[in-house]
């Protein structure tokens, strides 16, 4: 009878340093992920990564390891990708499949931010605590004491601390830009917090231009943004013209290895001087479509 109980003990013991083993690992493999989709959507980062933990069994899960899919969101009718079907509330419900882990955390952050239902969370004043009560609030998880679960997980492995590192998520990507009336181009941005510096040049038959300038993301992924520059066109007598701009961004997200983000902007260029020697037209009206290279 000793013997067992020492035996039960070690195994107990064992299972219990395997699974700590497990989860630590989880953190260190994916905290970087849960920080930058932080910086990109706001919610915090140990929301994120103990939602990974509890809902991917720290990754170990059926769902996580045959579809990637770390968070348990099941299909919903406006899903277009992939599937598989498992057993959850309901025999053989269906659950979204992702070809990486990556995937599975963007898709996590477009799921709470473009949902109504979840809006309320998100509030600067709402610390950890707040969106555990508010997920489950909000129907996330039907489990009573899934938003305690999450507490507890955030708590016991000081995940809360990687919410304070919003400030480390600068990036700098090239881009190639197509549109009108600036046919293609290329560009350089530099991205911190959702915010963009960028520089472009784009050429088309009749124009030529180079500019500079910045967005603010002032909802989700829509921007604002002004830039300045010079506009070259052989046809005018002066050549080269100066202009301001503002224009309206939208970042659209792309499932795609090659590019990081889709940047759709349209504007207005406002030269100092008229384009035309017999027209008296001094703006430029413009759209472009700017893939973020990974």
């Amino acid at each position: 009878m000793t013997l067992y109980r020492v035996l039960l003990i070690l195994f107990l013991s064992c299972n219990f340093l395997f699974s700590q083993n497990k989860i630590e690992n989880y953190i260190t493999n994916y905290k970087q992920l849960a920080i930058d989709e932080m910086n990109r959507y706001s919610i915090p980062a140990s929301i994120t990564l103990a939602q990974g933990i509890l809902e991917s069994g720290g990754g170990q899960s059926k769902l996580a390891k045959d579809a990637f899919n770390h968070f348990g969101i099941k299909c919903h009718k406006n899903w277009k990708g992939d599937k598989v079907y498992h057993d959850d509330d309901d025999e053989n419900e269906c659950f979204r499949k992702y070809n990486s882990v990556k995937e599975s955390y963007r898709d996590h952050s477009l799921f709470l931010s473009e949902r109504g239902r979840y809006s309320f969370l998100f509030n600067p004043k709402n610390d950890y605590k707040d969106w555990a009560r508010g997920l489950k609030k909000a129907g996330y998880a039907t489990n009573p004491k899934y938003a305690e679960k999450l507490i507890n997980i955030i708590e016991e492995y000081n995940l809360n601390k990687f919410d304070k590192k919003i400030l480390k998520d600068k990036s700098i990507y090239f881009s190639n830009v197509y549109g009108f009336p600036y046919l293609h181009g290329i560009g350089l941005y530099y991205i911190a917090n959702n915010n963009i510096i960028y520089s472009e040049i784009s050429t088309s038959y009749l124009f030529s231009n180079l500019r500079l300038g910045m967005h603010y993301n002032f909802y989700n992924n829509f921007l604002i943004g002004t830039n300045v520059g010079l506009i070259y066109y052989p046809q005018n007598f002066d050549h080269i013209l100066y202009h301001v701009s503002i224009d309206l961004a939208y970042d659209k997200i792309i499932k795609n290895n090659k590019y990081k983000s889709l940047l759709i902007k349209s504007g207005i260029q406002m030269a100092n001087k008229s384009l035309f020697d017999n027209i008296d037209i001094d703006f430029v009206p413009y759209i472009s479509l700017n893939y973020l290279i990974n």
